[in-house]
């Protein structure tokens, strides 16, 4: 039977976080740090300890929420005297059943400078309790938010929380009084289905996860005979990535993570389907899955048939978007606002960005500033970075079966994240005065039209282009290059005015990227599929074009070529290799004419 129990005064928080996982732990951190007066309680309904290598997805950091759990919450020592240093992302496209020393391989050839880390999130959100704990948060283990009651006004909203399990108490039912409420529920949702906020993402994908004992390691698929491949990685580094064994519409995942206290190392494994290509049925078990695996990734399957899965998930549709994620003193954060795709691990890059808007909103209602401004401001910001973010995945299921375009897409990818994305976030731009702010959403939107103008073009690319791997090895990003300071640049001091010009610098190379790849494009396609991409992508339409000099280069050679190319088109070339025509000069020229002008 349930009990109701009073509500004293000392149950009435600044904050109250529904949900004890990576997100809401990691904003009470971050208040607790930042907003030191505030009262923060957060709720979770499972109890200590937690499993190590426990069964979440989104194990895999990359450069903006390493900055945020690093730097801002203060954890780099930890980060990488407890979990791996990630060595980027590794891509293994197109091969689908070839022999991975025949594939096209697209990765670092070394550690980045800038660091990201493969998280242990059994381990990390165990430890992260007893941290916030320590920085004197309160934490209700046992307990689930049942409903909250949003307040209009300055009234406190009123959160009904009750006990969980089978001990003596389940059932017990609280009250809690909160100036501020954050749903960290996960995919329950609790807010966004009260509210009706849900909203479809237009990103149909599928996933299948598992984890096993043991380190799993790539460069077991590859017999020691293949010593050319084996050479390119001498310090046997190629395994602390995440590594995406990819075909047409599918991506398979290897992550490892780091020993815990009982020097047990385990490998997280993961299926992403897309629709149109592979449907949900194939992986609905685990049993299905592994058949799945032996029909698409044969050695992969070879490897990892007869290692015991501890845990096992799938999720049908997992991408989905909110018509708002922050309110009048609330905020959907994680998954319980919005959830883009597990491809270059974005997910704990929003959960940084829900936090930190979150944060510098409550800041404001108990400083004395504008919280009702920030409100707009932040969620207008937060729900553009994720249509721009999503739209990366939307149509990318035909890209992961081509191993050229699969390679400048992730050239583009990276390029506009560090570009801009990361600077966003690194600089602190989110909170600077209104007027200033608007200059660069202002290029924050030209970016967003950029990216959904390229993501079409790689789609439709690589449903016209010929997938023949070449066994090479794409340095991604080359060092040294263009790509590669991007990524230096992130933790280059600059002055807001910096950071805008720098922006709007990287905003017209992006122009220019968008055309070399469009050339690329074209080069590499026959006539009629040129012709049909370009109305496929409405090329006519599109505002920026190849420089006639640039089209004109392709004929030069030698110092003439260098001399003429500009710096960014040689950047490309270094990294991806000249492009792929078989055409002369004239005839592309041609090509080039008709498919802007829709001749």
């Amino acid at each position: 039977m349930q009990t109701e129990s009073p509500s004293p005064p000392d149950l009435r928080f600044d904050v109250v976080i529904g949900g004890g996982g990576l997100a809401g732990l990691t904003l009470a951190r971050q208040l607790r740090r930042e907003v030191p007066e505030a009262r923060i309680a957060v709720i979770e309904r499972q109890g200590r300890p937690l499993t190590p290598a426990a069964h979440k997805v989104g194990e895999s950091s990359v450069e903006l929420s390493a900055h945020y759990f690093g730097v801002v919450l203060g954890l780099a020592d930890y980060l990488r005297t407890e979990h791996f240093v990630k060595n980027g992302l590794r891509f293994f496209p197109g091969g689908a059943t070839l022999p991975l020393e025949q594939r096209t391989e697209i990765g670092p050839p070394e550690f980045g400078k800038v660091p990201s880390f493969q998280l242990d999130r059994g381990r990390m959100e165990d430890d992260l309790r007893g941290m916030i704990e320590a920085d004197g948060a309160t934490l209700l283990e046992g307990f689930i938010v049942k409903d909250v009651a949003l307040a209009e006004g300055s009234g406190d909203h009123v959160v009904h929380i009750e006990s969980v399990g089978h001990a003596e108490g389940a059932g017990e039912a609280r009250t809690l009084r909160a100036g501020y409420y954050v749903d960290a529920t996960g995919r329950r949702a609790l807010l966004r289905t009260k509210l009706g906020l849900k909203r479809p993402s237009g990103h149909l994908a599928n996933a299948a996860w598992w984890r096993v004992k043991g380190r799993v390691d790539l460069a077991d698929l590859v017999p020691a005979s293949a010593t050319a491949w084996h050479r390119r990685d001498p310090d046997h580094i190629r395994w602390y990535s995440t590594v995406h064994f990819m075909g047409t519409g599918y991506w398979l995942w290897y992550i490892p993570l780091a020993p815990g206290p009982d020097g047990e190392a385990h490998t997280s494994i993961g299926i992403v389907v897309h629709d149109e290509f592979h449907p949900f049925d194939t992986i609905r078990s685990f049993e299905r899955a592994l058949a799945w695996v032996a029909e698409h990734e044969p050695r992969c399957h070879a490897q990892i048939k007869d290692i015991p899965a501890e845990d096992f998930l799938c999720l049908r549709h997992y991408s989905h978007g909110s018509a708002r994620c922050f309110g009048d003193r609330w905020s959907l954060i994680g998954d319980a606002g919005v959830f883009a795709d597990p491809f270059y691990s974005p997910g704990s890059d929003f959960i940084s960005l829900a936090n930190t808007f979150t944060t510098e909103i409550v800041k404001a209602q108990l400083r004395g500033g504008d919280p009702a401004a920030l409100v707009d401001r932040y969620d207008r910001v937060y729900l553009r970075a994720f249509d721009a973010t999503t739209e990366v995945y939307r149509h990318a299921g035909p890209v992961y079966g081509s191993p050229q375009v699969m390679a400048a897409k992730a050239y583009w990818d990276d390029f506009t994240y560090w570009s801009y994305l990361c600077q966003y976030f690194f600089r602190r731009i989110y909170a600077v005065p209104t007027a200033e702010h608007d200059e660069f959403e202002a290029i924050g939107r030209d970016f967003l039209a950029l990216q959904f103008r390229a993501q079409k073009l790689f789609s439709q690319w690589a449903r016209r282009m010929a997938n023949e791997p070449q066994g090479d090895h794409v340095h991604l990003p080359t060092i040294p290059s263009m790509l590669a300071n991007l990524h230096l640049d992130l933790v280059r001091d600059m002055s807001i005015d910096e950071t805008r010009d720098y922006m709007r610098e990287k905003l017209a190379l992006a122009e220019e990227l968008l055309g070399e790849f469009v050339l690329r494009a074209l080069a590499s396609l026959d006539a009629p599929e040129a012709a049909a991409l370009a109305t496929a992508i409405d090329l006519p339409a599109w505002p920026q074009r190849p420089d006639p000099a640039r089209v004109a280069a392709v004929a030069a050679e030698g110092s003439k070529r260098r001399k003429t190319l500009s710096p960014l088109a040689r950047d490309v070339e270094r990294t991806l290799g000249r492009m792929a025509n078989q055409i002369d000069l004239e005839a592309l020229t041609t090509r080039v004419d008709q498919a802007y002008t829709g001749a």
